[in-house]
């Protein structure tokens, strides 16, 4: 397998002095997390399955071939669900058919010779960490680093139209970070990652619409309230915040997408209960914007609507 790697240096897409008035040097050392897990998860499968996808995540850092693991339902939700968002390194270097359980033990079959996939790995925590050390400043909270990653994506990844139409390809969160593009079902459980590493709870989400078209993208929890967000309509139409901070009936607005077959975390999870609604419309006025800019010092966005005007939000708490 030839896996293209893309070691660029990383930046926001807004100059430091002109957004937050921050320098180099106050850009905060953020550090590589192995154990991310959503709340969607931690509410959704019970402890022991968090357990083990810890085991999972330490096994698959350390290129090793087994993991605590109890049964195949553990299993089956770790290699086919959580790992997609949550340890996208596994779903581009493990062979999930060829791997299983057996004895209380996860057995897992890597795709190259362990000494080459070593290196990719502190490769990958190394362009995670530089991500967000490049991305996120002292002080940020959540929506600072929902909108600083949300511009990062849209100005440094493309969308693979080609990877619609080839069945060969391992598509991976892992596969956007490396070859910088990828189709939805890459950009969003990536984005859902670096938001999750970034210390906000972030899941993916996904749905049908009435053309039979599918599509994922991401539900944020900022400050206490949900909101849809599309990094894969950030990437394809950059300038807009159009598909940030979403609520449910702009998420259905933009897409067609139907509320009932909203699929959260890759997991059937379709919150018939009402628990993820995203009911916040606090980013409403961005959603008519082509084009902005992030004054992330005083929390505010400074954006030009498609009737012409000019104005200011300020989205601070």
């Amino acid at each position: 397998m030839t896996v293209i790697l893309i070691l660029t240096a990383v930046s926001c897409t807004s100059e430091p002095d002109e957004t937050t008035g921050s320098t180099s040097e106050t850009v905060i050392q953020n550090g590589f997390n192995p154990h991310i897990y959503s709340r969607l998860y931690e509410e959704n499968f019970d402890d022991a399955t968090k357990e083990s996808f810890f085991s999972f995540c330490d096994a698959v850092l350390a290129g090793e071939e087994e993991f605590n693991c109890p049964d195949n339902v553990t299993f089956y939700n770790i290699t086919t669900t959580i790992s997609h968002q949550c340890m996208p390194l596994a779903t581009y270097f493990i062979d999930m058919e060829a791997s299983g359980v057996k004895g209380g033990k996860g057995h897992l079959v890597y795709t190259v010779p362990k000494e080459q996939y070593l290196v990719k790995v502190e490769e990958f925590k190394d362009i995670v960490t530089s991500m967000l050390e490049e991305c996120i400043r002292p002080g940020y909270d959540d929506t600072d680093k929902a909108l600083a990653l949300y511009e990062f994506f849209a100005s440094h990844y493309i969308y693979d139209y080609d990877a619609d139409y080839d069945n060969s390809l391992r598509l991976s969160a892992y596969r956007l970070f490396y070859e910088q593009k990828g189709i939805c079902q890459e950009i969003a459980p990536a984005y859902a990652y670096m938001l999750s590493q970034a210390g906000v709870d972030c899941t993916t989400c996904g749905s049908l619409n009435n053309l039979n078209e599918a599509h994922e993208w991401a539900v944020a929890r900022l400050n206490g309230e949900y909101y849809h967000i599309d990094p894969t309509w950030a990437v394809t139409n950059q300038g807009t915040l159009r598909f940030f901070g979403m609520d449910d009936n702009k998420r259905m607005e933009e897409g067609a997408w139907e509320k009932a077959l909203f699929n959260y975390g890759e997991a059937n999870i379709f919150d018939t209960r009402g628990e993820l609604s995203c009911d916040s419309l606090r980013f409403s006025p961005l959603w008519d914007s082509v084009s902005y800019s992030v004054n992330y010092e005083d929390r505010t966005v400074s954006y030009r609507t498609s009737g012409g005007e000019d104005k200011v939000f300020s989205y601070g708490i």
